[in-house]
């Protein structure tokens, strides 16, 4: 069994949006994607197409060169990574980014987006994400509907579940995170030491 690899996750997420919209690797690869690579500077910035034969070569080259990373005949561009992910909308990026930083033994942790409030810090409340992941999590998992995990239970179902469970931890302590910085109340200690890896 082969190992997934960061361009499984991002290349999976991406074919799943293209699968729920409108959207196909031709058209993503030059109205998103050669777009956000310009804008980040990893490319050559982006040139107004002359006339329409030069339009379309410039999109048929940009369709073919990620057709060549999706189906890994070309290696993926590891500093492509993050602008990739910023072209997808924003359920597939949360999913991608979650397995991207697991697979670095990370939890997703976000700086707490803050709220103008005069005179007083806030922080943005996003229990509905919280909400949502859990849910999610519940909804992967059938490896505990006969009470037990064992061996018996389906390698994919394991997977899924352990990936959304990873998600809806990540979400949970976003909210923590939010919910001290907003309020000005510390986490409590113990969360603090079991995240660092310390003794209590």
């Amino acid at each position: 069994m082969t190992m997934r690899t960061e361009r499984d996750v991002i290349v999976d997420q991406t074919s799943r949006w293209f699968a729920h919209s409108e959207w196909s690797l031709e058209r993503f690869a030059s109205e998103r994607l050669a777009v956000a690579l310009s804008a980040a500077g990893l490319i050559e910035e982006l040139e107004e197409p002359a006339d329409v034969e030069t339009y379309q070569k410039t999109r048929k080259a940009w369709s073919q060169r990620v057709a060549r990373i999706f189906h890994a005949t070309q290696p993926f561009p590891l500093e492509w990574k993050w602008a990739w992910l910023s072209c997808l909308p924003e359920d597939y990026q949360r999913s991608a980014r979650s397995e991207l930083l697991a697979m670095a033994g990370c939890f997703d942790v976000r700086i707490p987006e803050l709220v103008g409030v005069v005179g007083v810090p806030a922080a943005r409340a996003q229990l509905g994400q919280v909400t949502q992941a859990i849910g999610e999590f519940l909804a992967a998992s059938a490896p505990a509907h006969d009470g037990v995990y064992d061996h018996t239970d389906s390698p994919e179902d394991v997977d899924r579940m352990l990936i959304e469970g990873t998600e809806a931890i990540s979400a949970m302590f976003n909210e923590l995170v939010a919910l001290s910085t907003g309020t000005g109340r510390p986490l409590p200690l113990m969360l603090l030491a079991n995240l660092k890896g310390e003794p209590l």
